[in-house]
């Protein structure tokens, strides 16, 4: 069998695409799961999310939402919404949750296929909280990136180029929150070949939407879930 790696990203306690996207990386019989972080924020199941890739023992990186919840009292400066969101989860978060936060690092490098790889939430200049929309030669040069193959997360967009100096950048979009207008949860796969596909699964928005409502959220914080819009589109 071909080996491969399968990448997720950008969870934010959406517990059902969680399930969904790890059920079909099983059946694709891939074992190694990288996580590039965000792990809770926006929807409510973010404790059993956390518990789940603990259990499964995937390498998970930290993301701006789990850095908010650890270190600024759940406080994200440009988002009222996203602080609000944060606030209730730090008073729901179990002790385990914490502690597991507590553990994820990040930046990770990862052999693979005679390849170095190095996996961040974000970007270079900024691992935890950098939008990187696209990425350029000039980006990796300044940014001192001698590694083969950049992957990182965060903008909840897919993404897949190789740069003229042979290097490679992926974004494997988000299981959580799309932001692409499709409302099926995303994630990648890198084959030994150094070849990448983009997998689309359908898993139940509804229980979160219902969910977030019955926690009392107002309904556009979660109702795009069922379009792939961005909160506020």
């Amino acid at each position: 069998m071909t080996n491969k790696i399968a990448i997720i990203s950008d969870i934010h306690g959406n517990l059902p695409a969680l399930e969904a996207v790890l059920h079909d990386i099983e059946k694709k019989g891939i074992t190694q799961i990288y996580c590039l972080g965000d792990l809770v924020g926006y929807y409510c199941f973010f404790n059993e999310v956390v518990a789940l890739l603990k259990e499964k023992n995937i390498h998970c990186l930290l993301g701006n939402h789990d850095y908010a919840l650890l270190h600024t009292n759940g406080v994200i400066e440009r988002s009222k919404t996203c602080t609000h969101i944060l606030q209730w989860q730090l008073q729901k978060a179990t002790l385990a949750t914490m502690s597991y936060l507590q553990t994820l690092k990040p930046s990770f490098e990862l052999d693979f296929a005679n390849k170095k790889i190095q996996l961040v939430h974000a970007g270079l200049q900024d691992t935890i909280d950098e939008y990187v929309f696209d990425v350029t030669d000039e980006y990796l040069k300044i940014n001192n990136f001698t590694n083969d193959i950049l992957i990182s997360g965060h903008t909840h967009l897919m993404a897949y180029k190789k740069m003229y100096s042979g290097k490679t950048w992926i974004n494997p979009g988000a299981v959580g929150q799309p932001r692409d207008y499709n409302n099926k949860a995303s994630y990648a796969i890198l084959d030994e070949n150094l070849e990448v596909e983009f997998v689309r699964v359908a898993y139940d928005f509804d229980t979160v939407i219902t969910a977030m409502r019955n926690f009392g959220f107002e309904a556009y914080i979660s109702e795009g879930l069922s379009n792939g819009k961005k909160i506020g589109q």
